[in-house]
């Protein structure tokens, strides 16, 4: 084997060893909502003053609690509390119109920060990159379930541990993607009178809500890549060794 390509298989050796190595934001939370306001273009969640205090820009939150699910990973900590002690956080506020709590439906061109923000963890930074559509131009899904109504809404982003505090993901802050399914059961009303409700610019009564939060790790593109390029010098060398 050459130098050269001992020198790749050695990088791409110590690439997969810091891989293994690191502590990126991994596994599954539940989050309770409380009664929680939808209208076709606004979601306000349950108000949470400390949070509104806490931020700037006009931005409004919502109070939420939490518990690990006793999933793996990280999310499964203690610092989540139980089922009869749970922990908090707060969620931003969502709009489809121009304003400090706009998500637009799709991708997102400018991620919001601090999207989501879990009190156990203060340096978690959750950002929003992307509100799946759902139908009739709305976020929402609308599923018939035998003469009630289930209505979800999909949420997806980017988080990691902001080991230095300084409000950003750097280099070295492995980040993670995260999917929070947020949904609601409206009981003895039918699907055809939600959506008419929801249609026809009205709010549909409060509910309480739920959410599954789930962080699952990103492909390593570097460590990818070195792997790839030493493997493929490796199968270069056999085919070398072999035409001798």
């Amino acid at each position: 084997m050459s130098k050269t390509l001992k020198t790749l298989v050695a990088a791409a050796a110590l690439a997969v060893a810091g891989a293994a190595s690191a502590t990126p934001i991994v596994g599954k939370t539940s989050v309770s909502l409380g009664q929680v306001i939808v209208s076709f273009g606004v979601v306000n969640w349950v108000p949470d003053p400390a949070a509104d205090a806490y931020q700037t820009a006009g931005k409004t939150y919502g109070a939420f609690g939490t518990k690990a699910t006793g999933a793996t990973g990280v999310f499964a900590d203690p610092a989540f509390g139980s089922f009869s002690s749970p922990t908090f956080g707060w969620v931003q506020d969502m709009q489809q119109t121009p304003g400090p709590n706009n998500v637009p439906i799709g991708v997102n061109p400018t991620p919001i920060p601090n999207f989501l923000h879990f009190y156990a963890k203060p340096n978690w930074l959750f950002s929003e990159t992307y509100l799946a559509p759902g139908q009739f131009g709305s976020p929402f899904v609308f599923t018939d379930t035998g003469g009630n109504t289930s209505v979800t809404m999909s949420v997806n982003g980017m988080a990691c541990d902001d080991t230095n505090a300084n409000g950003t993901c750097d280099v070295g802050e492995d980040q993670t993607k995260w999917t929070g399914i947020f949904s609601s059961q409206y009981t003895g009303t039918s699907t055809a009178a939600l959506v008419a409700k929801i249609l026809g610019g009205g709010t549909l009564d409060q509910n309480d809500w739920s959410a599954t939060i789930e962080a699952t790790r990103l492909p390593e593109p570097a460590t990818v890549g070195l792997v790839g390029l030493a493997l493929a010098g490796l199968g270069f060398a056999s085919r070398r060794r072999q035409a001798k």
